[in-house]
């Protein structure tokens, strides 16, 4: 995989958003995102096109956070959870791509926090995410 396109897929739409021309930082974040997942499909023991995907998720949730679409900012903060989540729980054979989606799943959770401090969510959800953080706590001293 090529890292400049995505490195400068990323580079334009930061630019982009920066300049408050949101459609044309979403489509180079999107197309960033395409890149990277797929990178990360194909070499899952790639933990910089792993850390640069969530990035790029953290990216779109961020726009869609500032044009007030929140459902779709909370997706964006949601989906590397939700893959990485499965992926540390799964039977896969290689335990390296569990340990990096593991330490890449931590990362996940403080943006969740975040967005659920600024913005009201359901009992059931909130219930989750303190769940969630106190098992990756947990997780953490075992690994260390």
């Amino acid at each position: 995989m090529e890292n400049s396109q995505w490195q400068s897929l990323l580079k334009l739409g930061n630019d982009s958003f920066h300049d408050n021309k949101w459609s044309q930082a979403e489509f180079f974040y999107s197309e960033a995102y395409d890149i990277l997942a797929h990178g990360y499909r194909s070499n899952p023991l790639s933990a910089d096109i792993l850390m640069a995907w969530v990035c790029t998720c953290h990216n779109l949730s961020s726009l869609y956070e500032t044009l007030g679409e929140l459902d779709l900012s909370l997706k964006f903060l949601k989906v590397p959870y939700d893959y990485l989540m499965e992926v540390s729980e799964s039977n896969v054979p290689e335990e390296d791509v569990k340990l990096i989606a593991f330490k890449a799943l931590s990362l996940t959770i403080a943006p969740i926090l975040m967005f659920a401090k600024k913005y009201p969510m359901c009992d059931e959800c909130q219930s989750k995410l303190g769940a969630l953080k106190k098992l990756i706590e947990q997780k953490e001293i075992f690994i260390h």
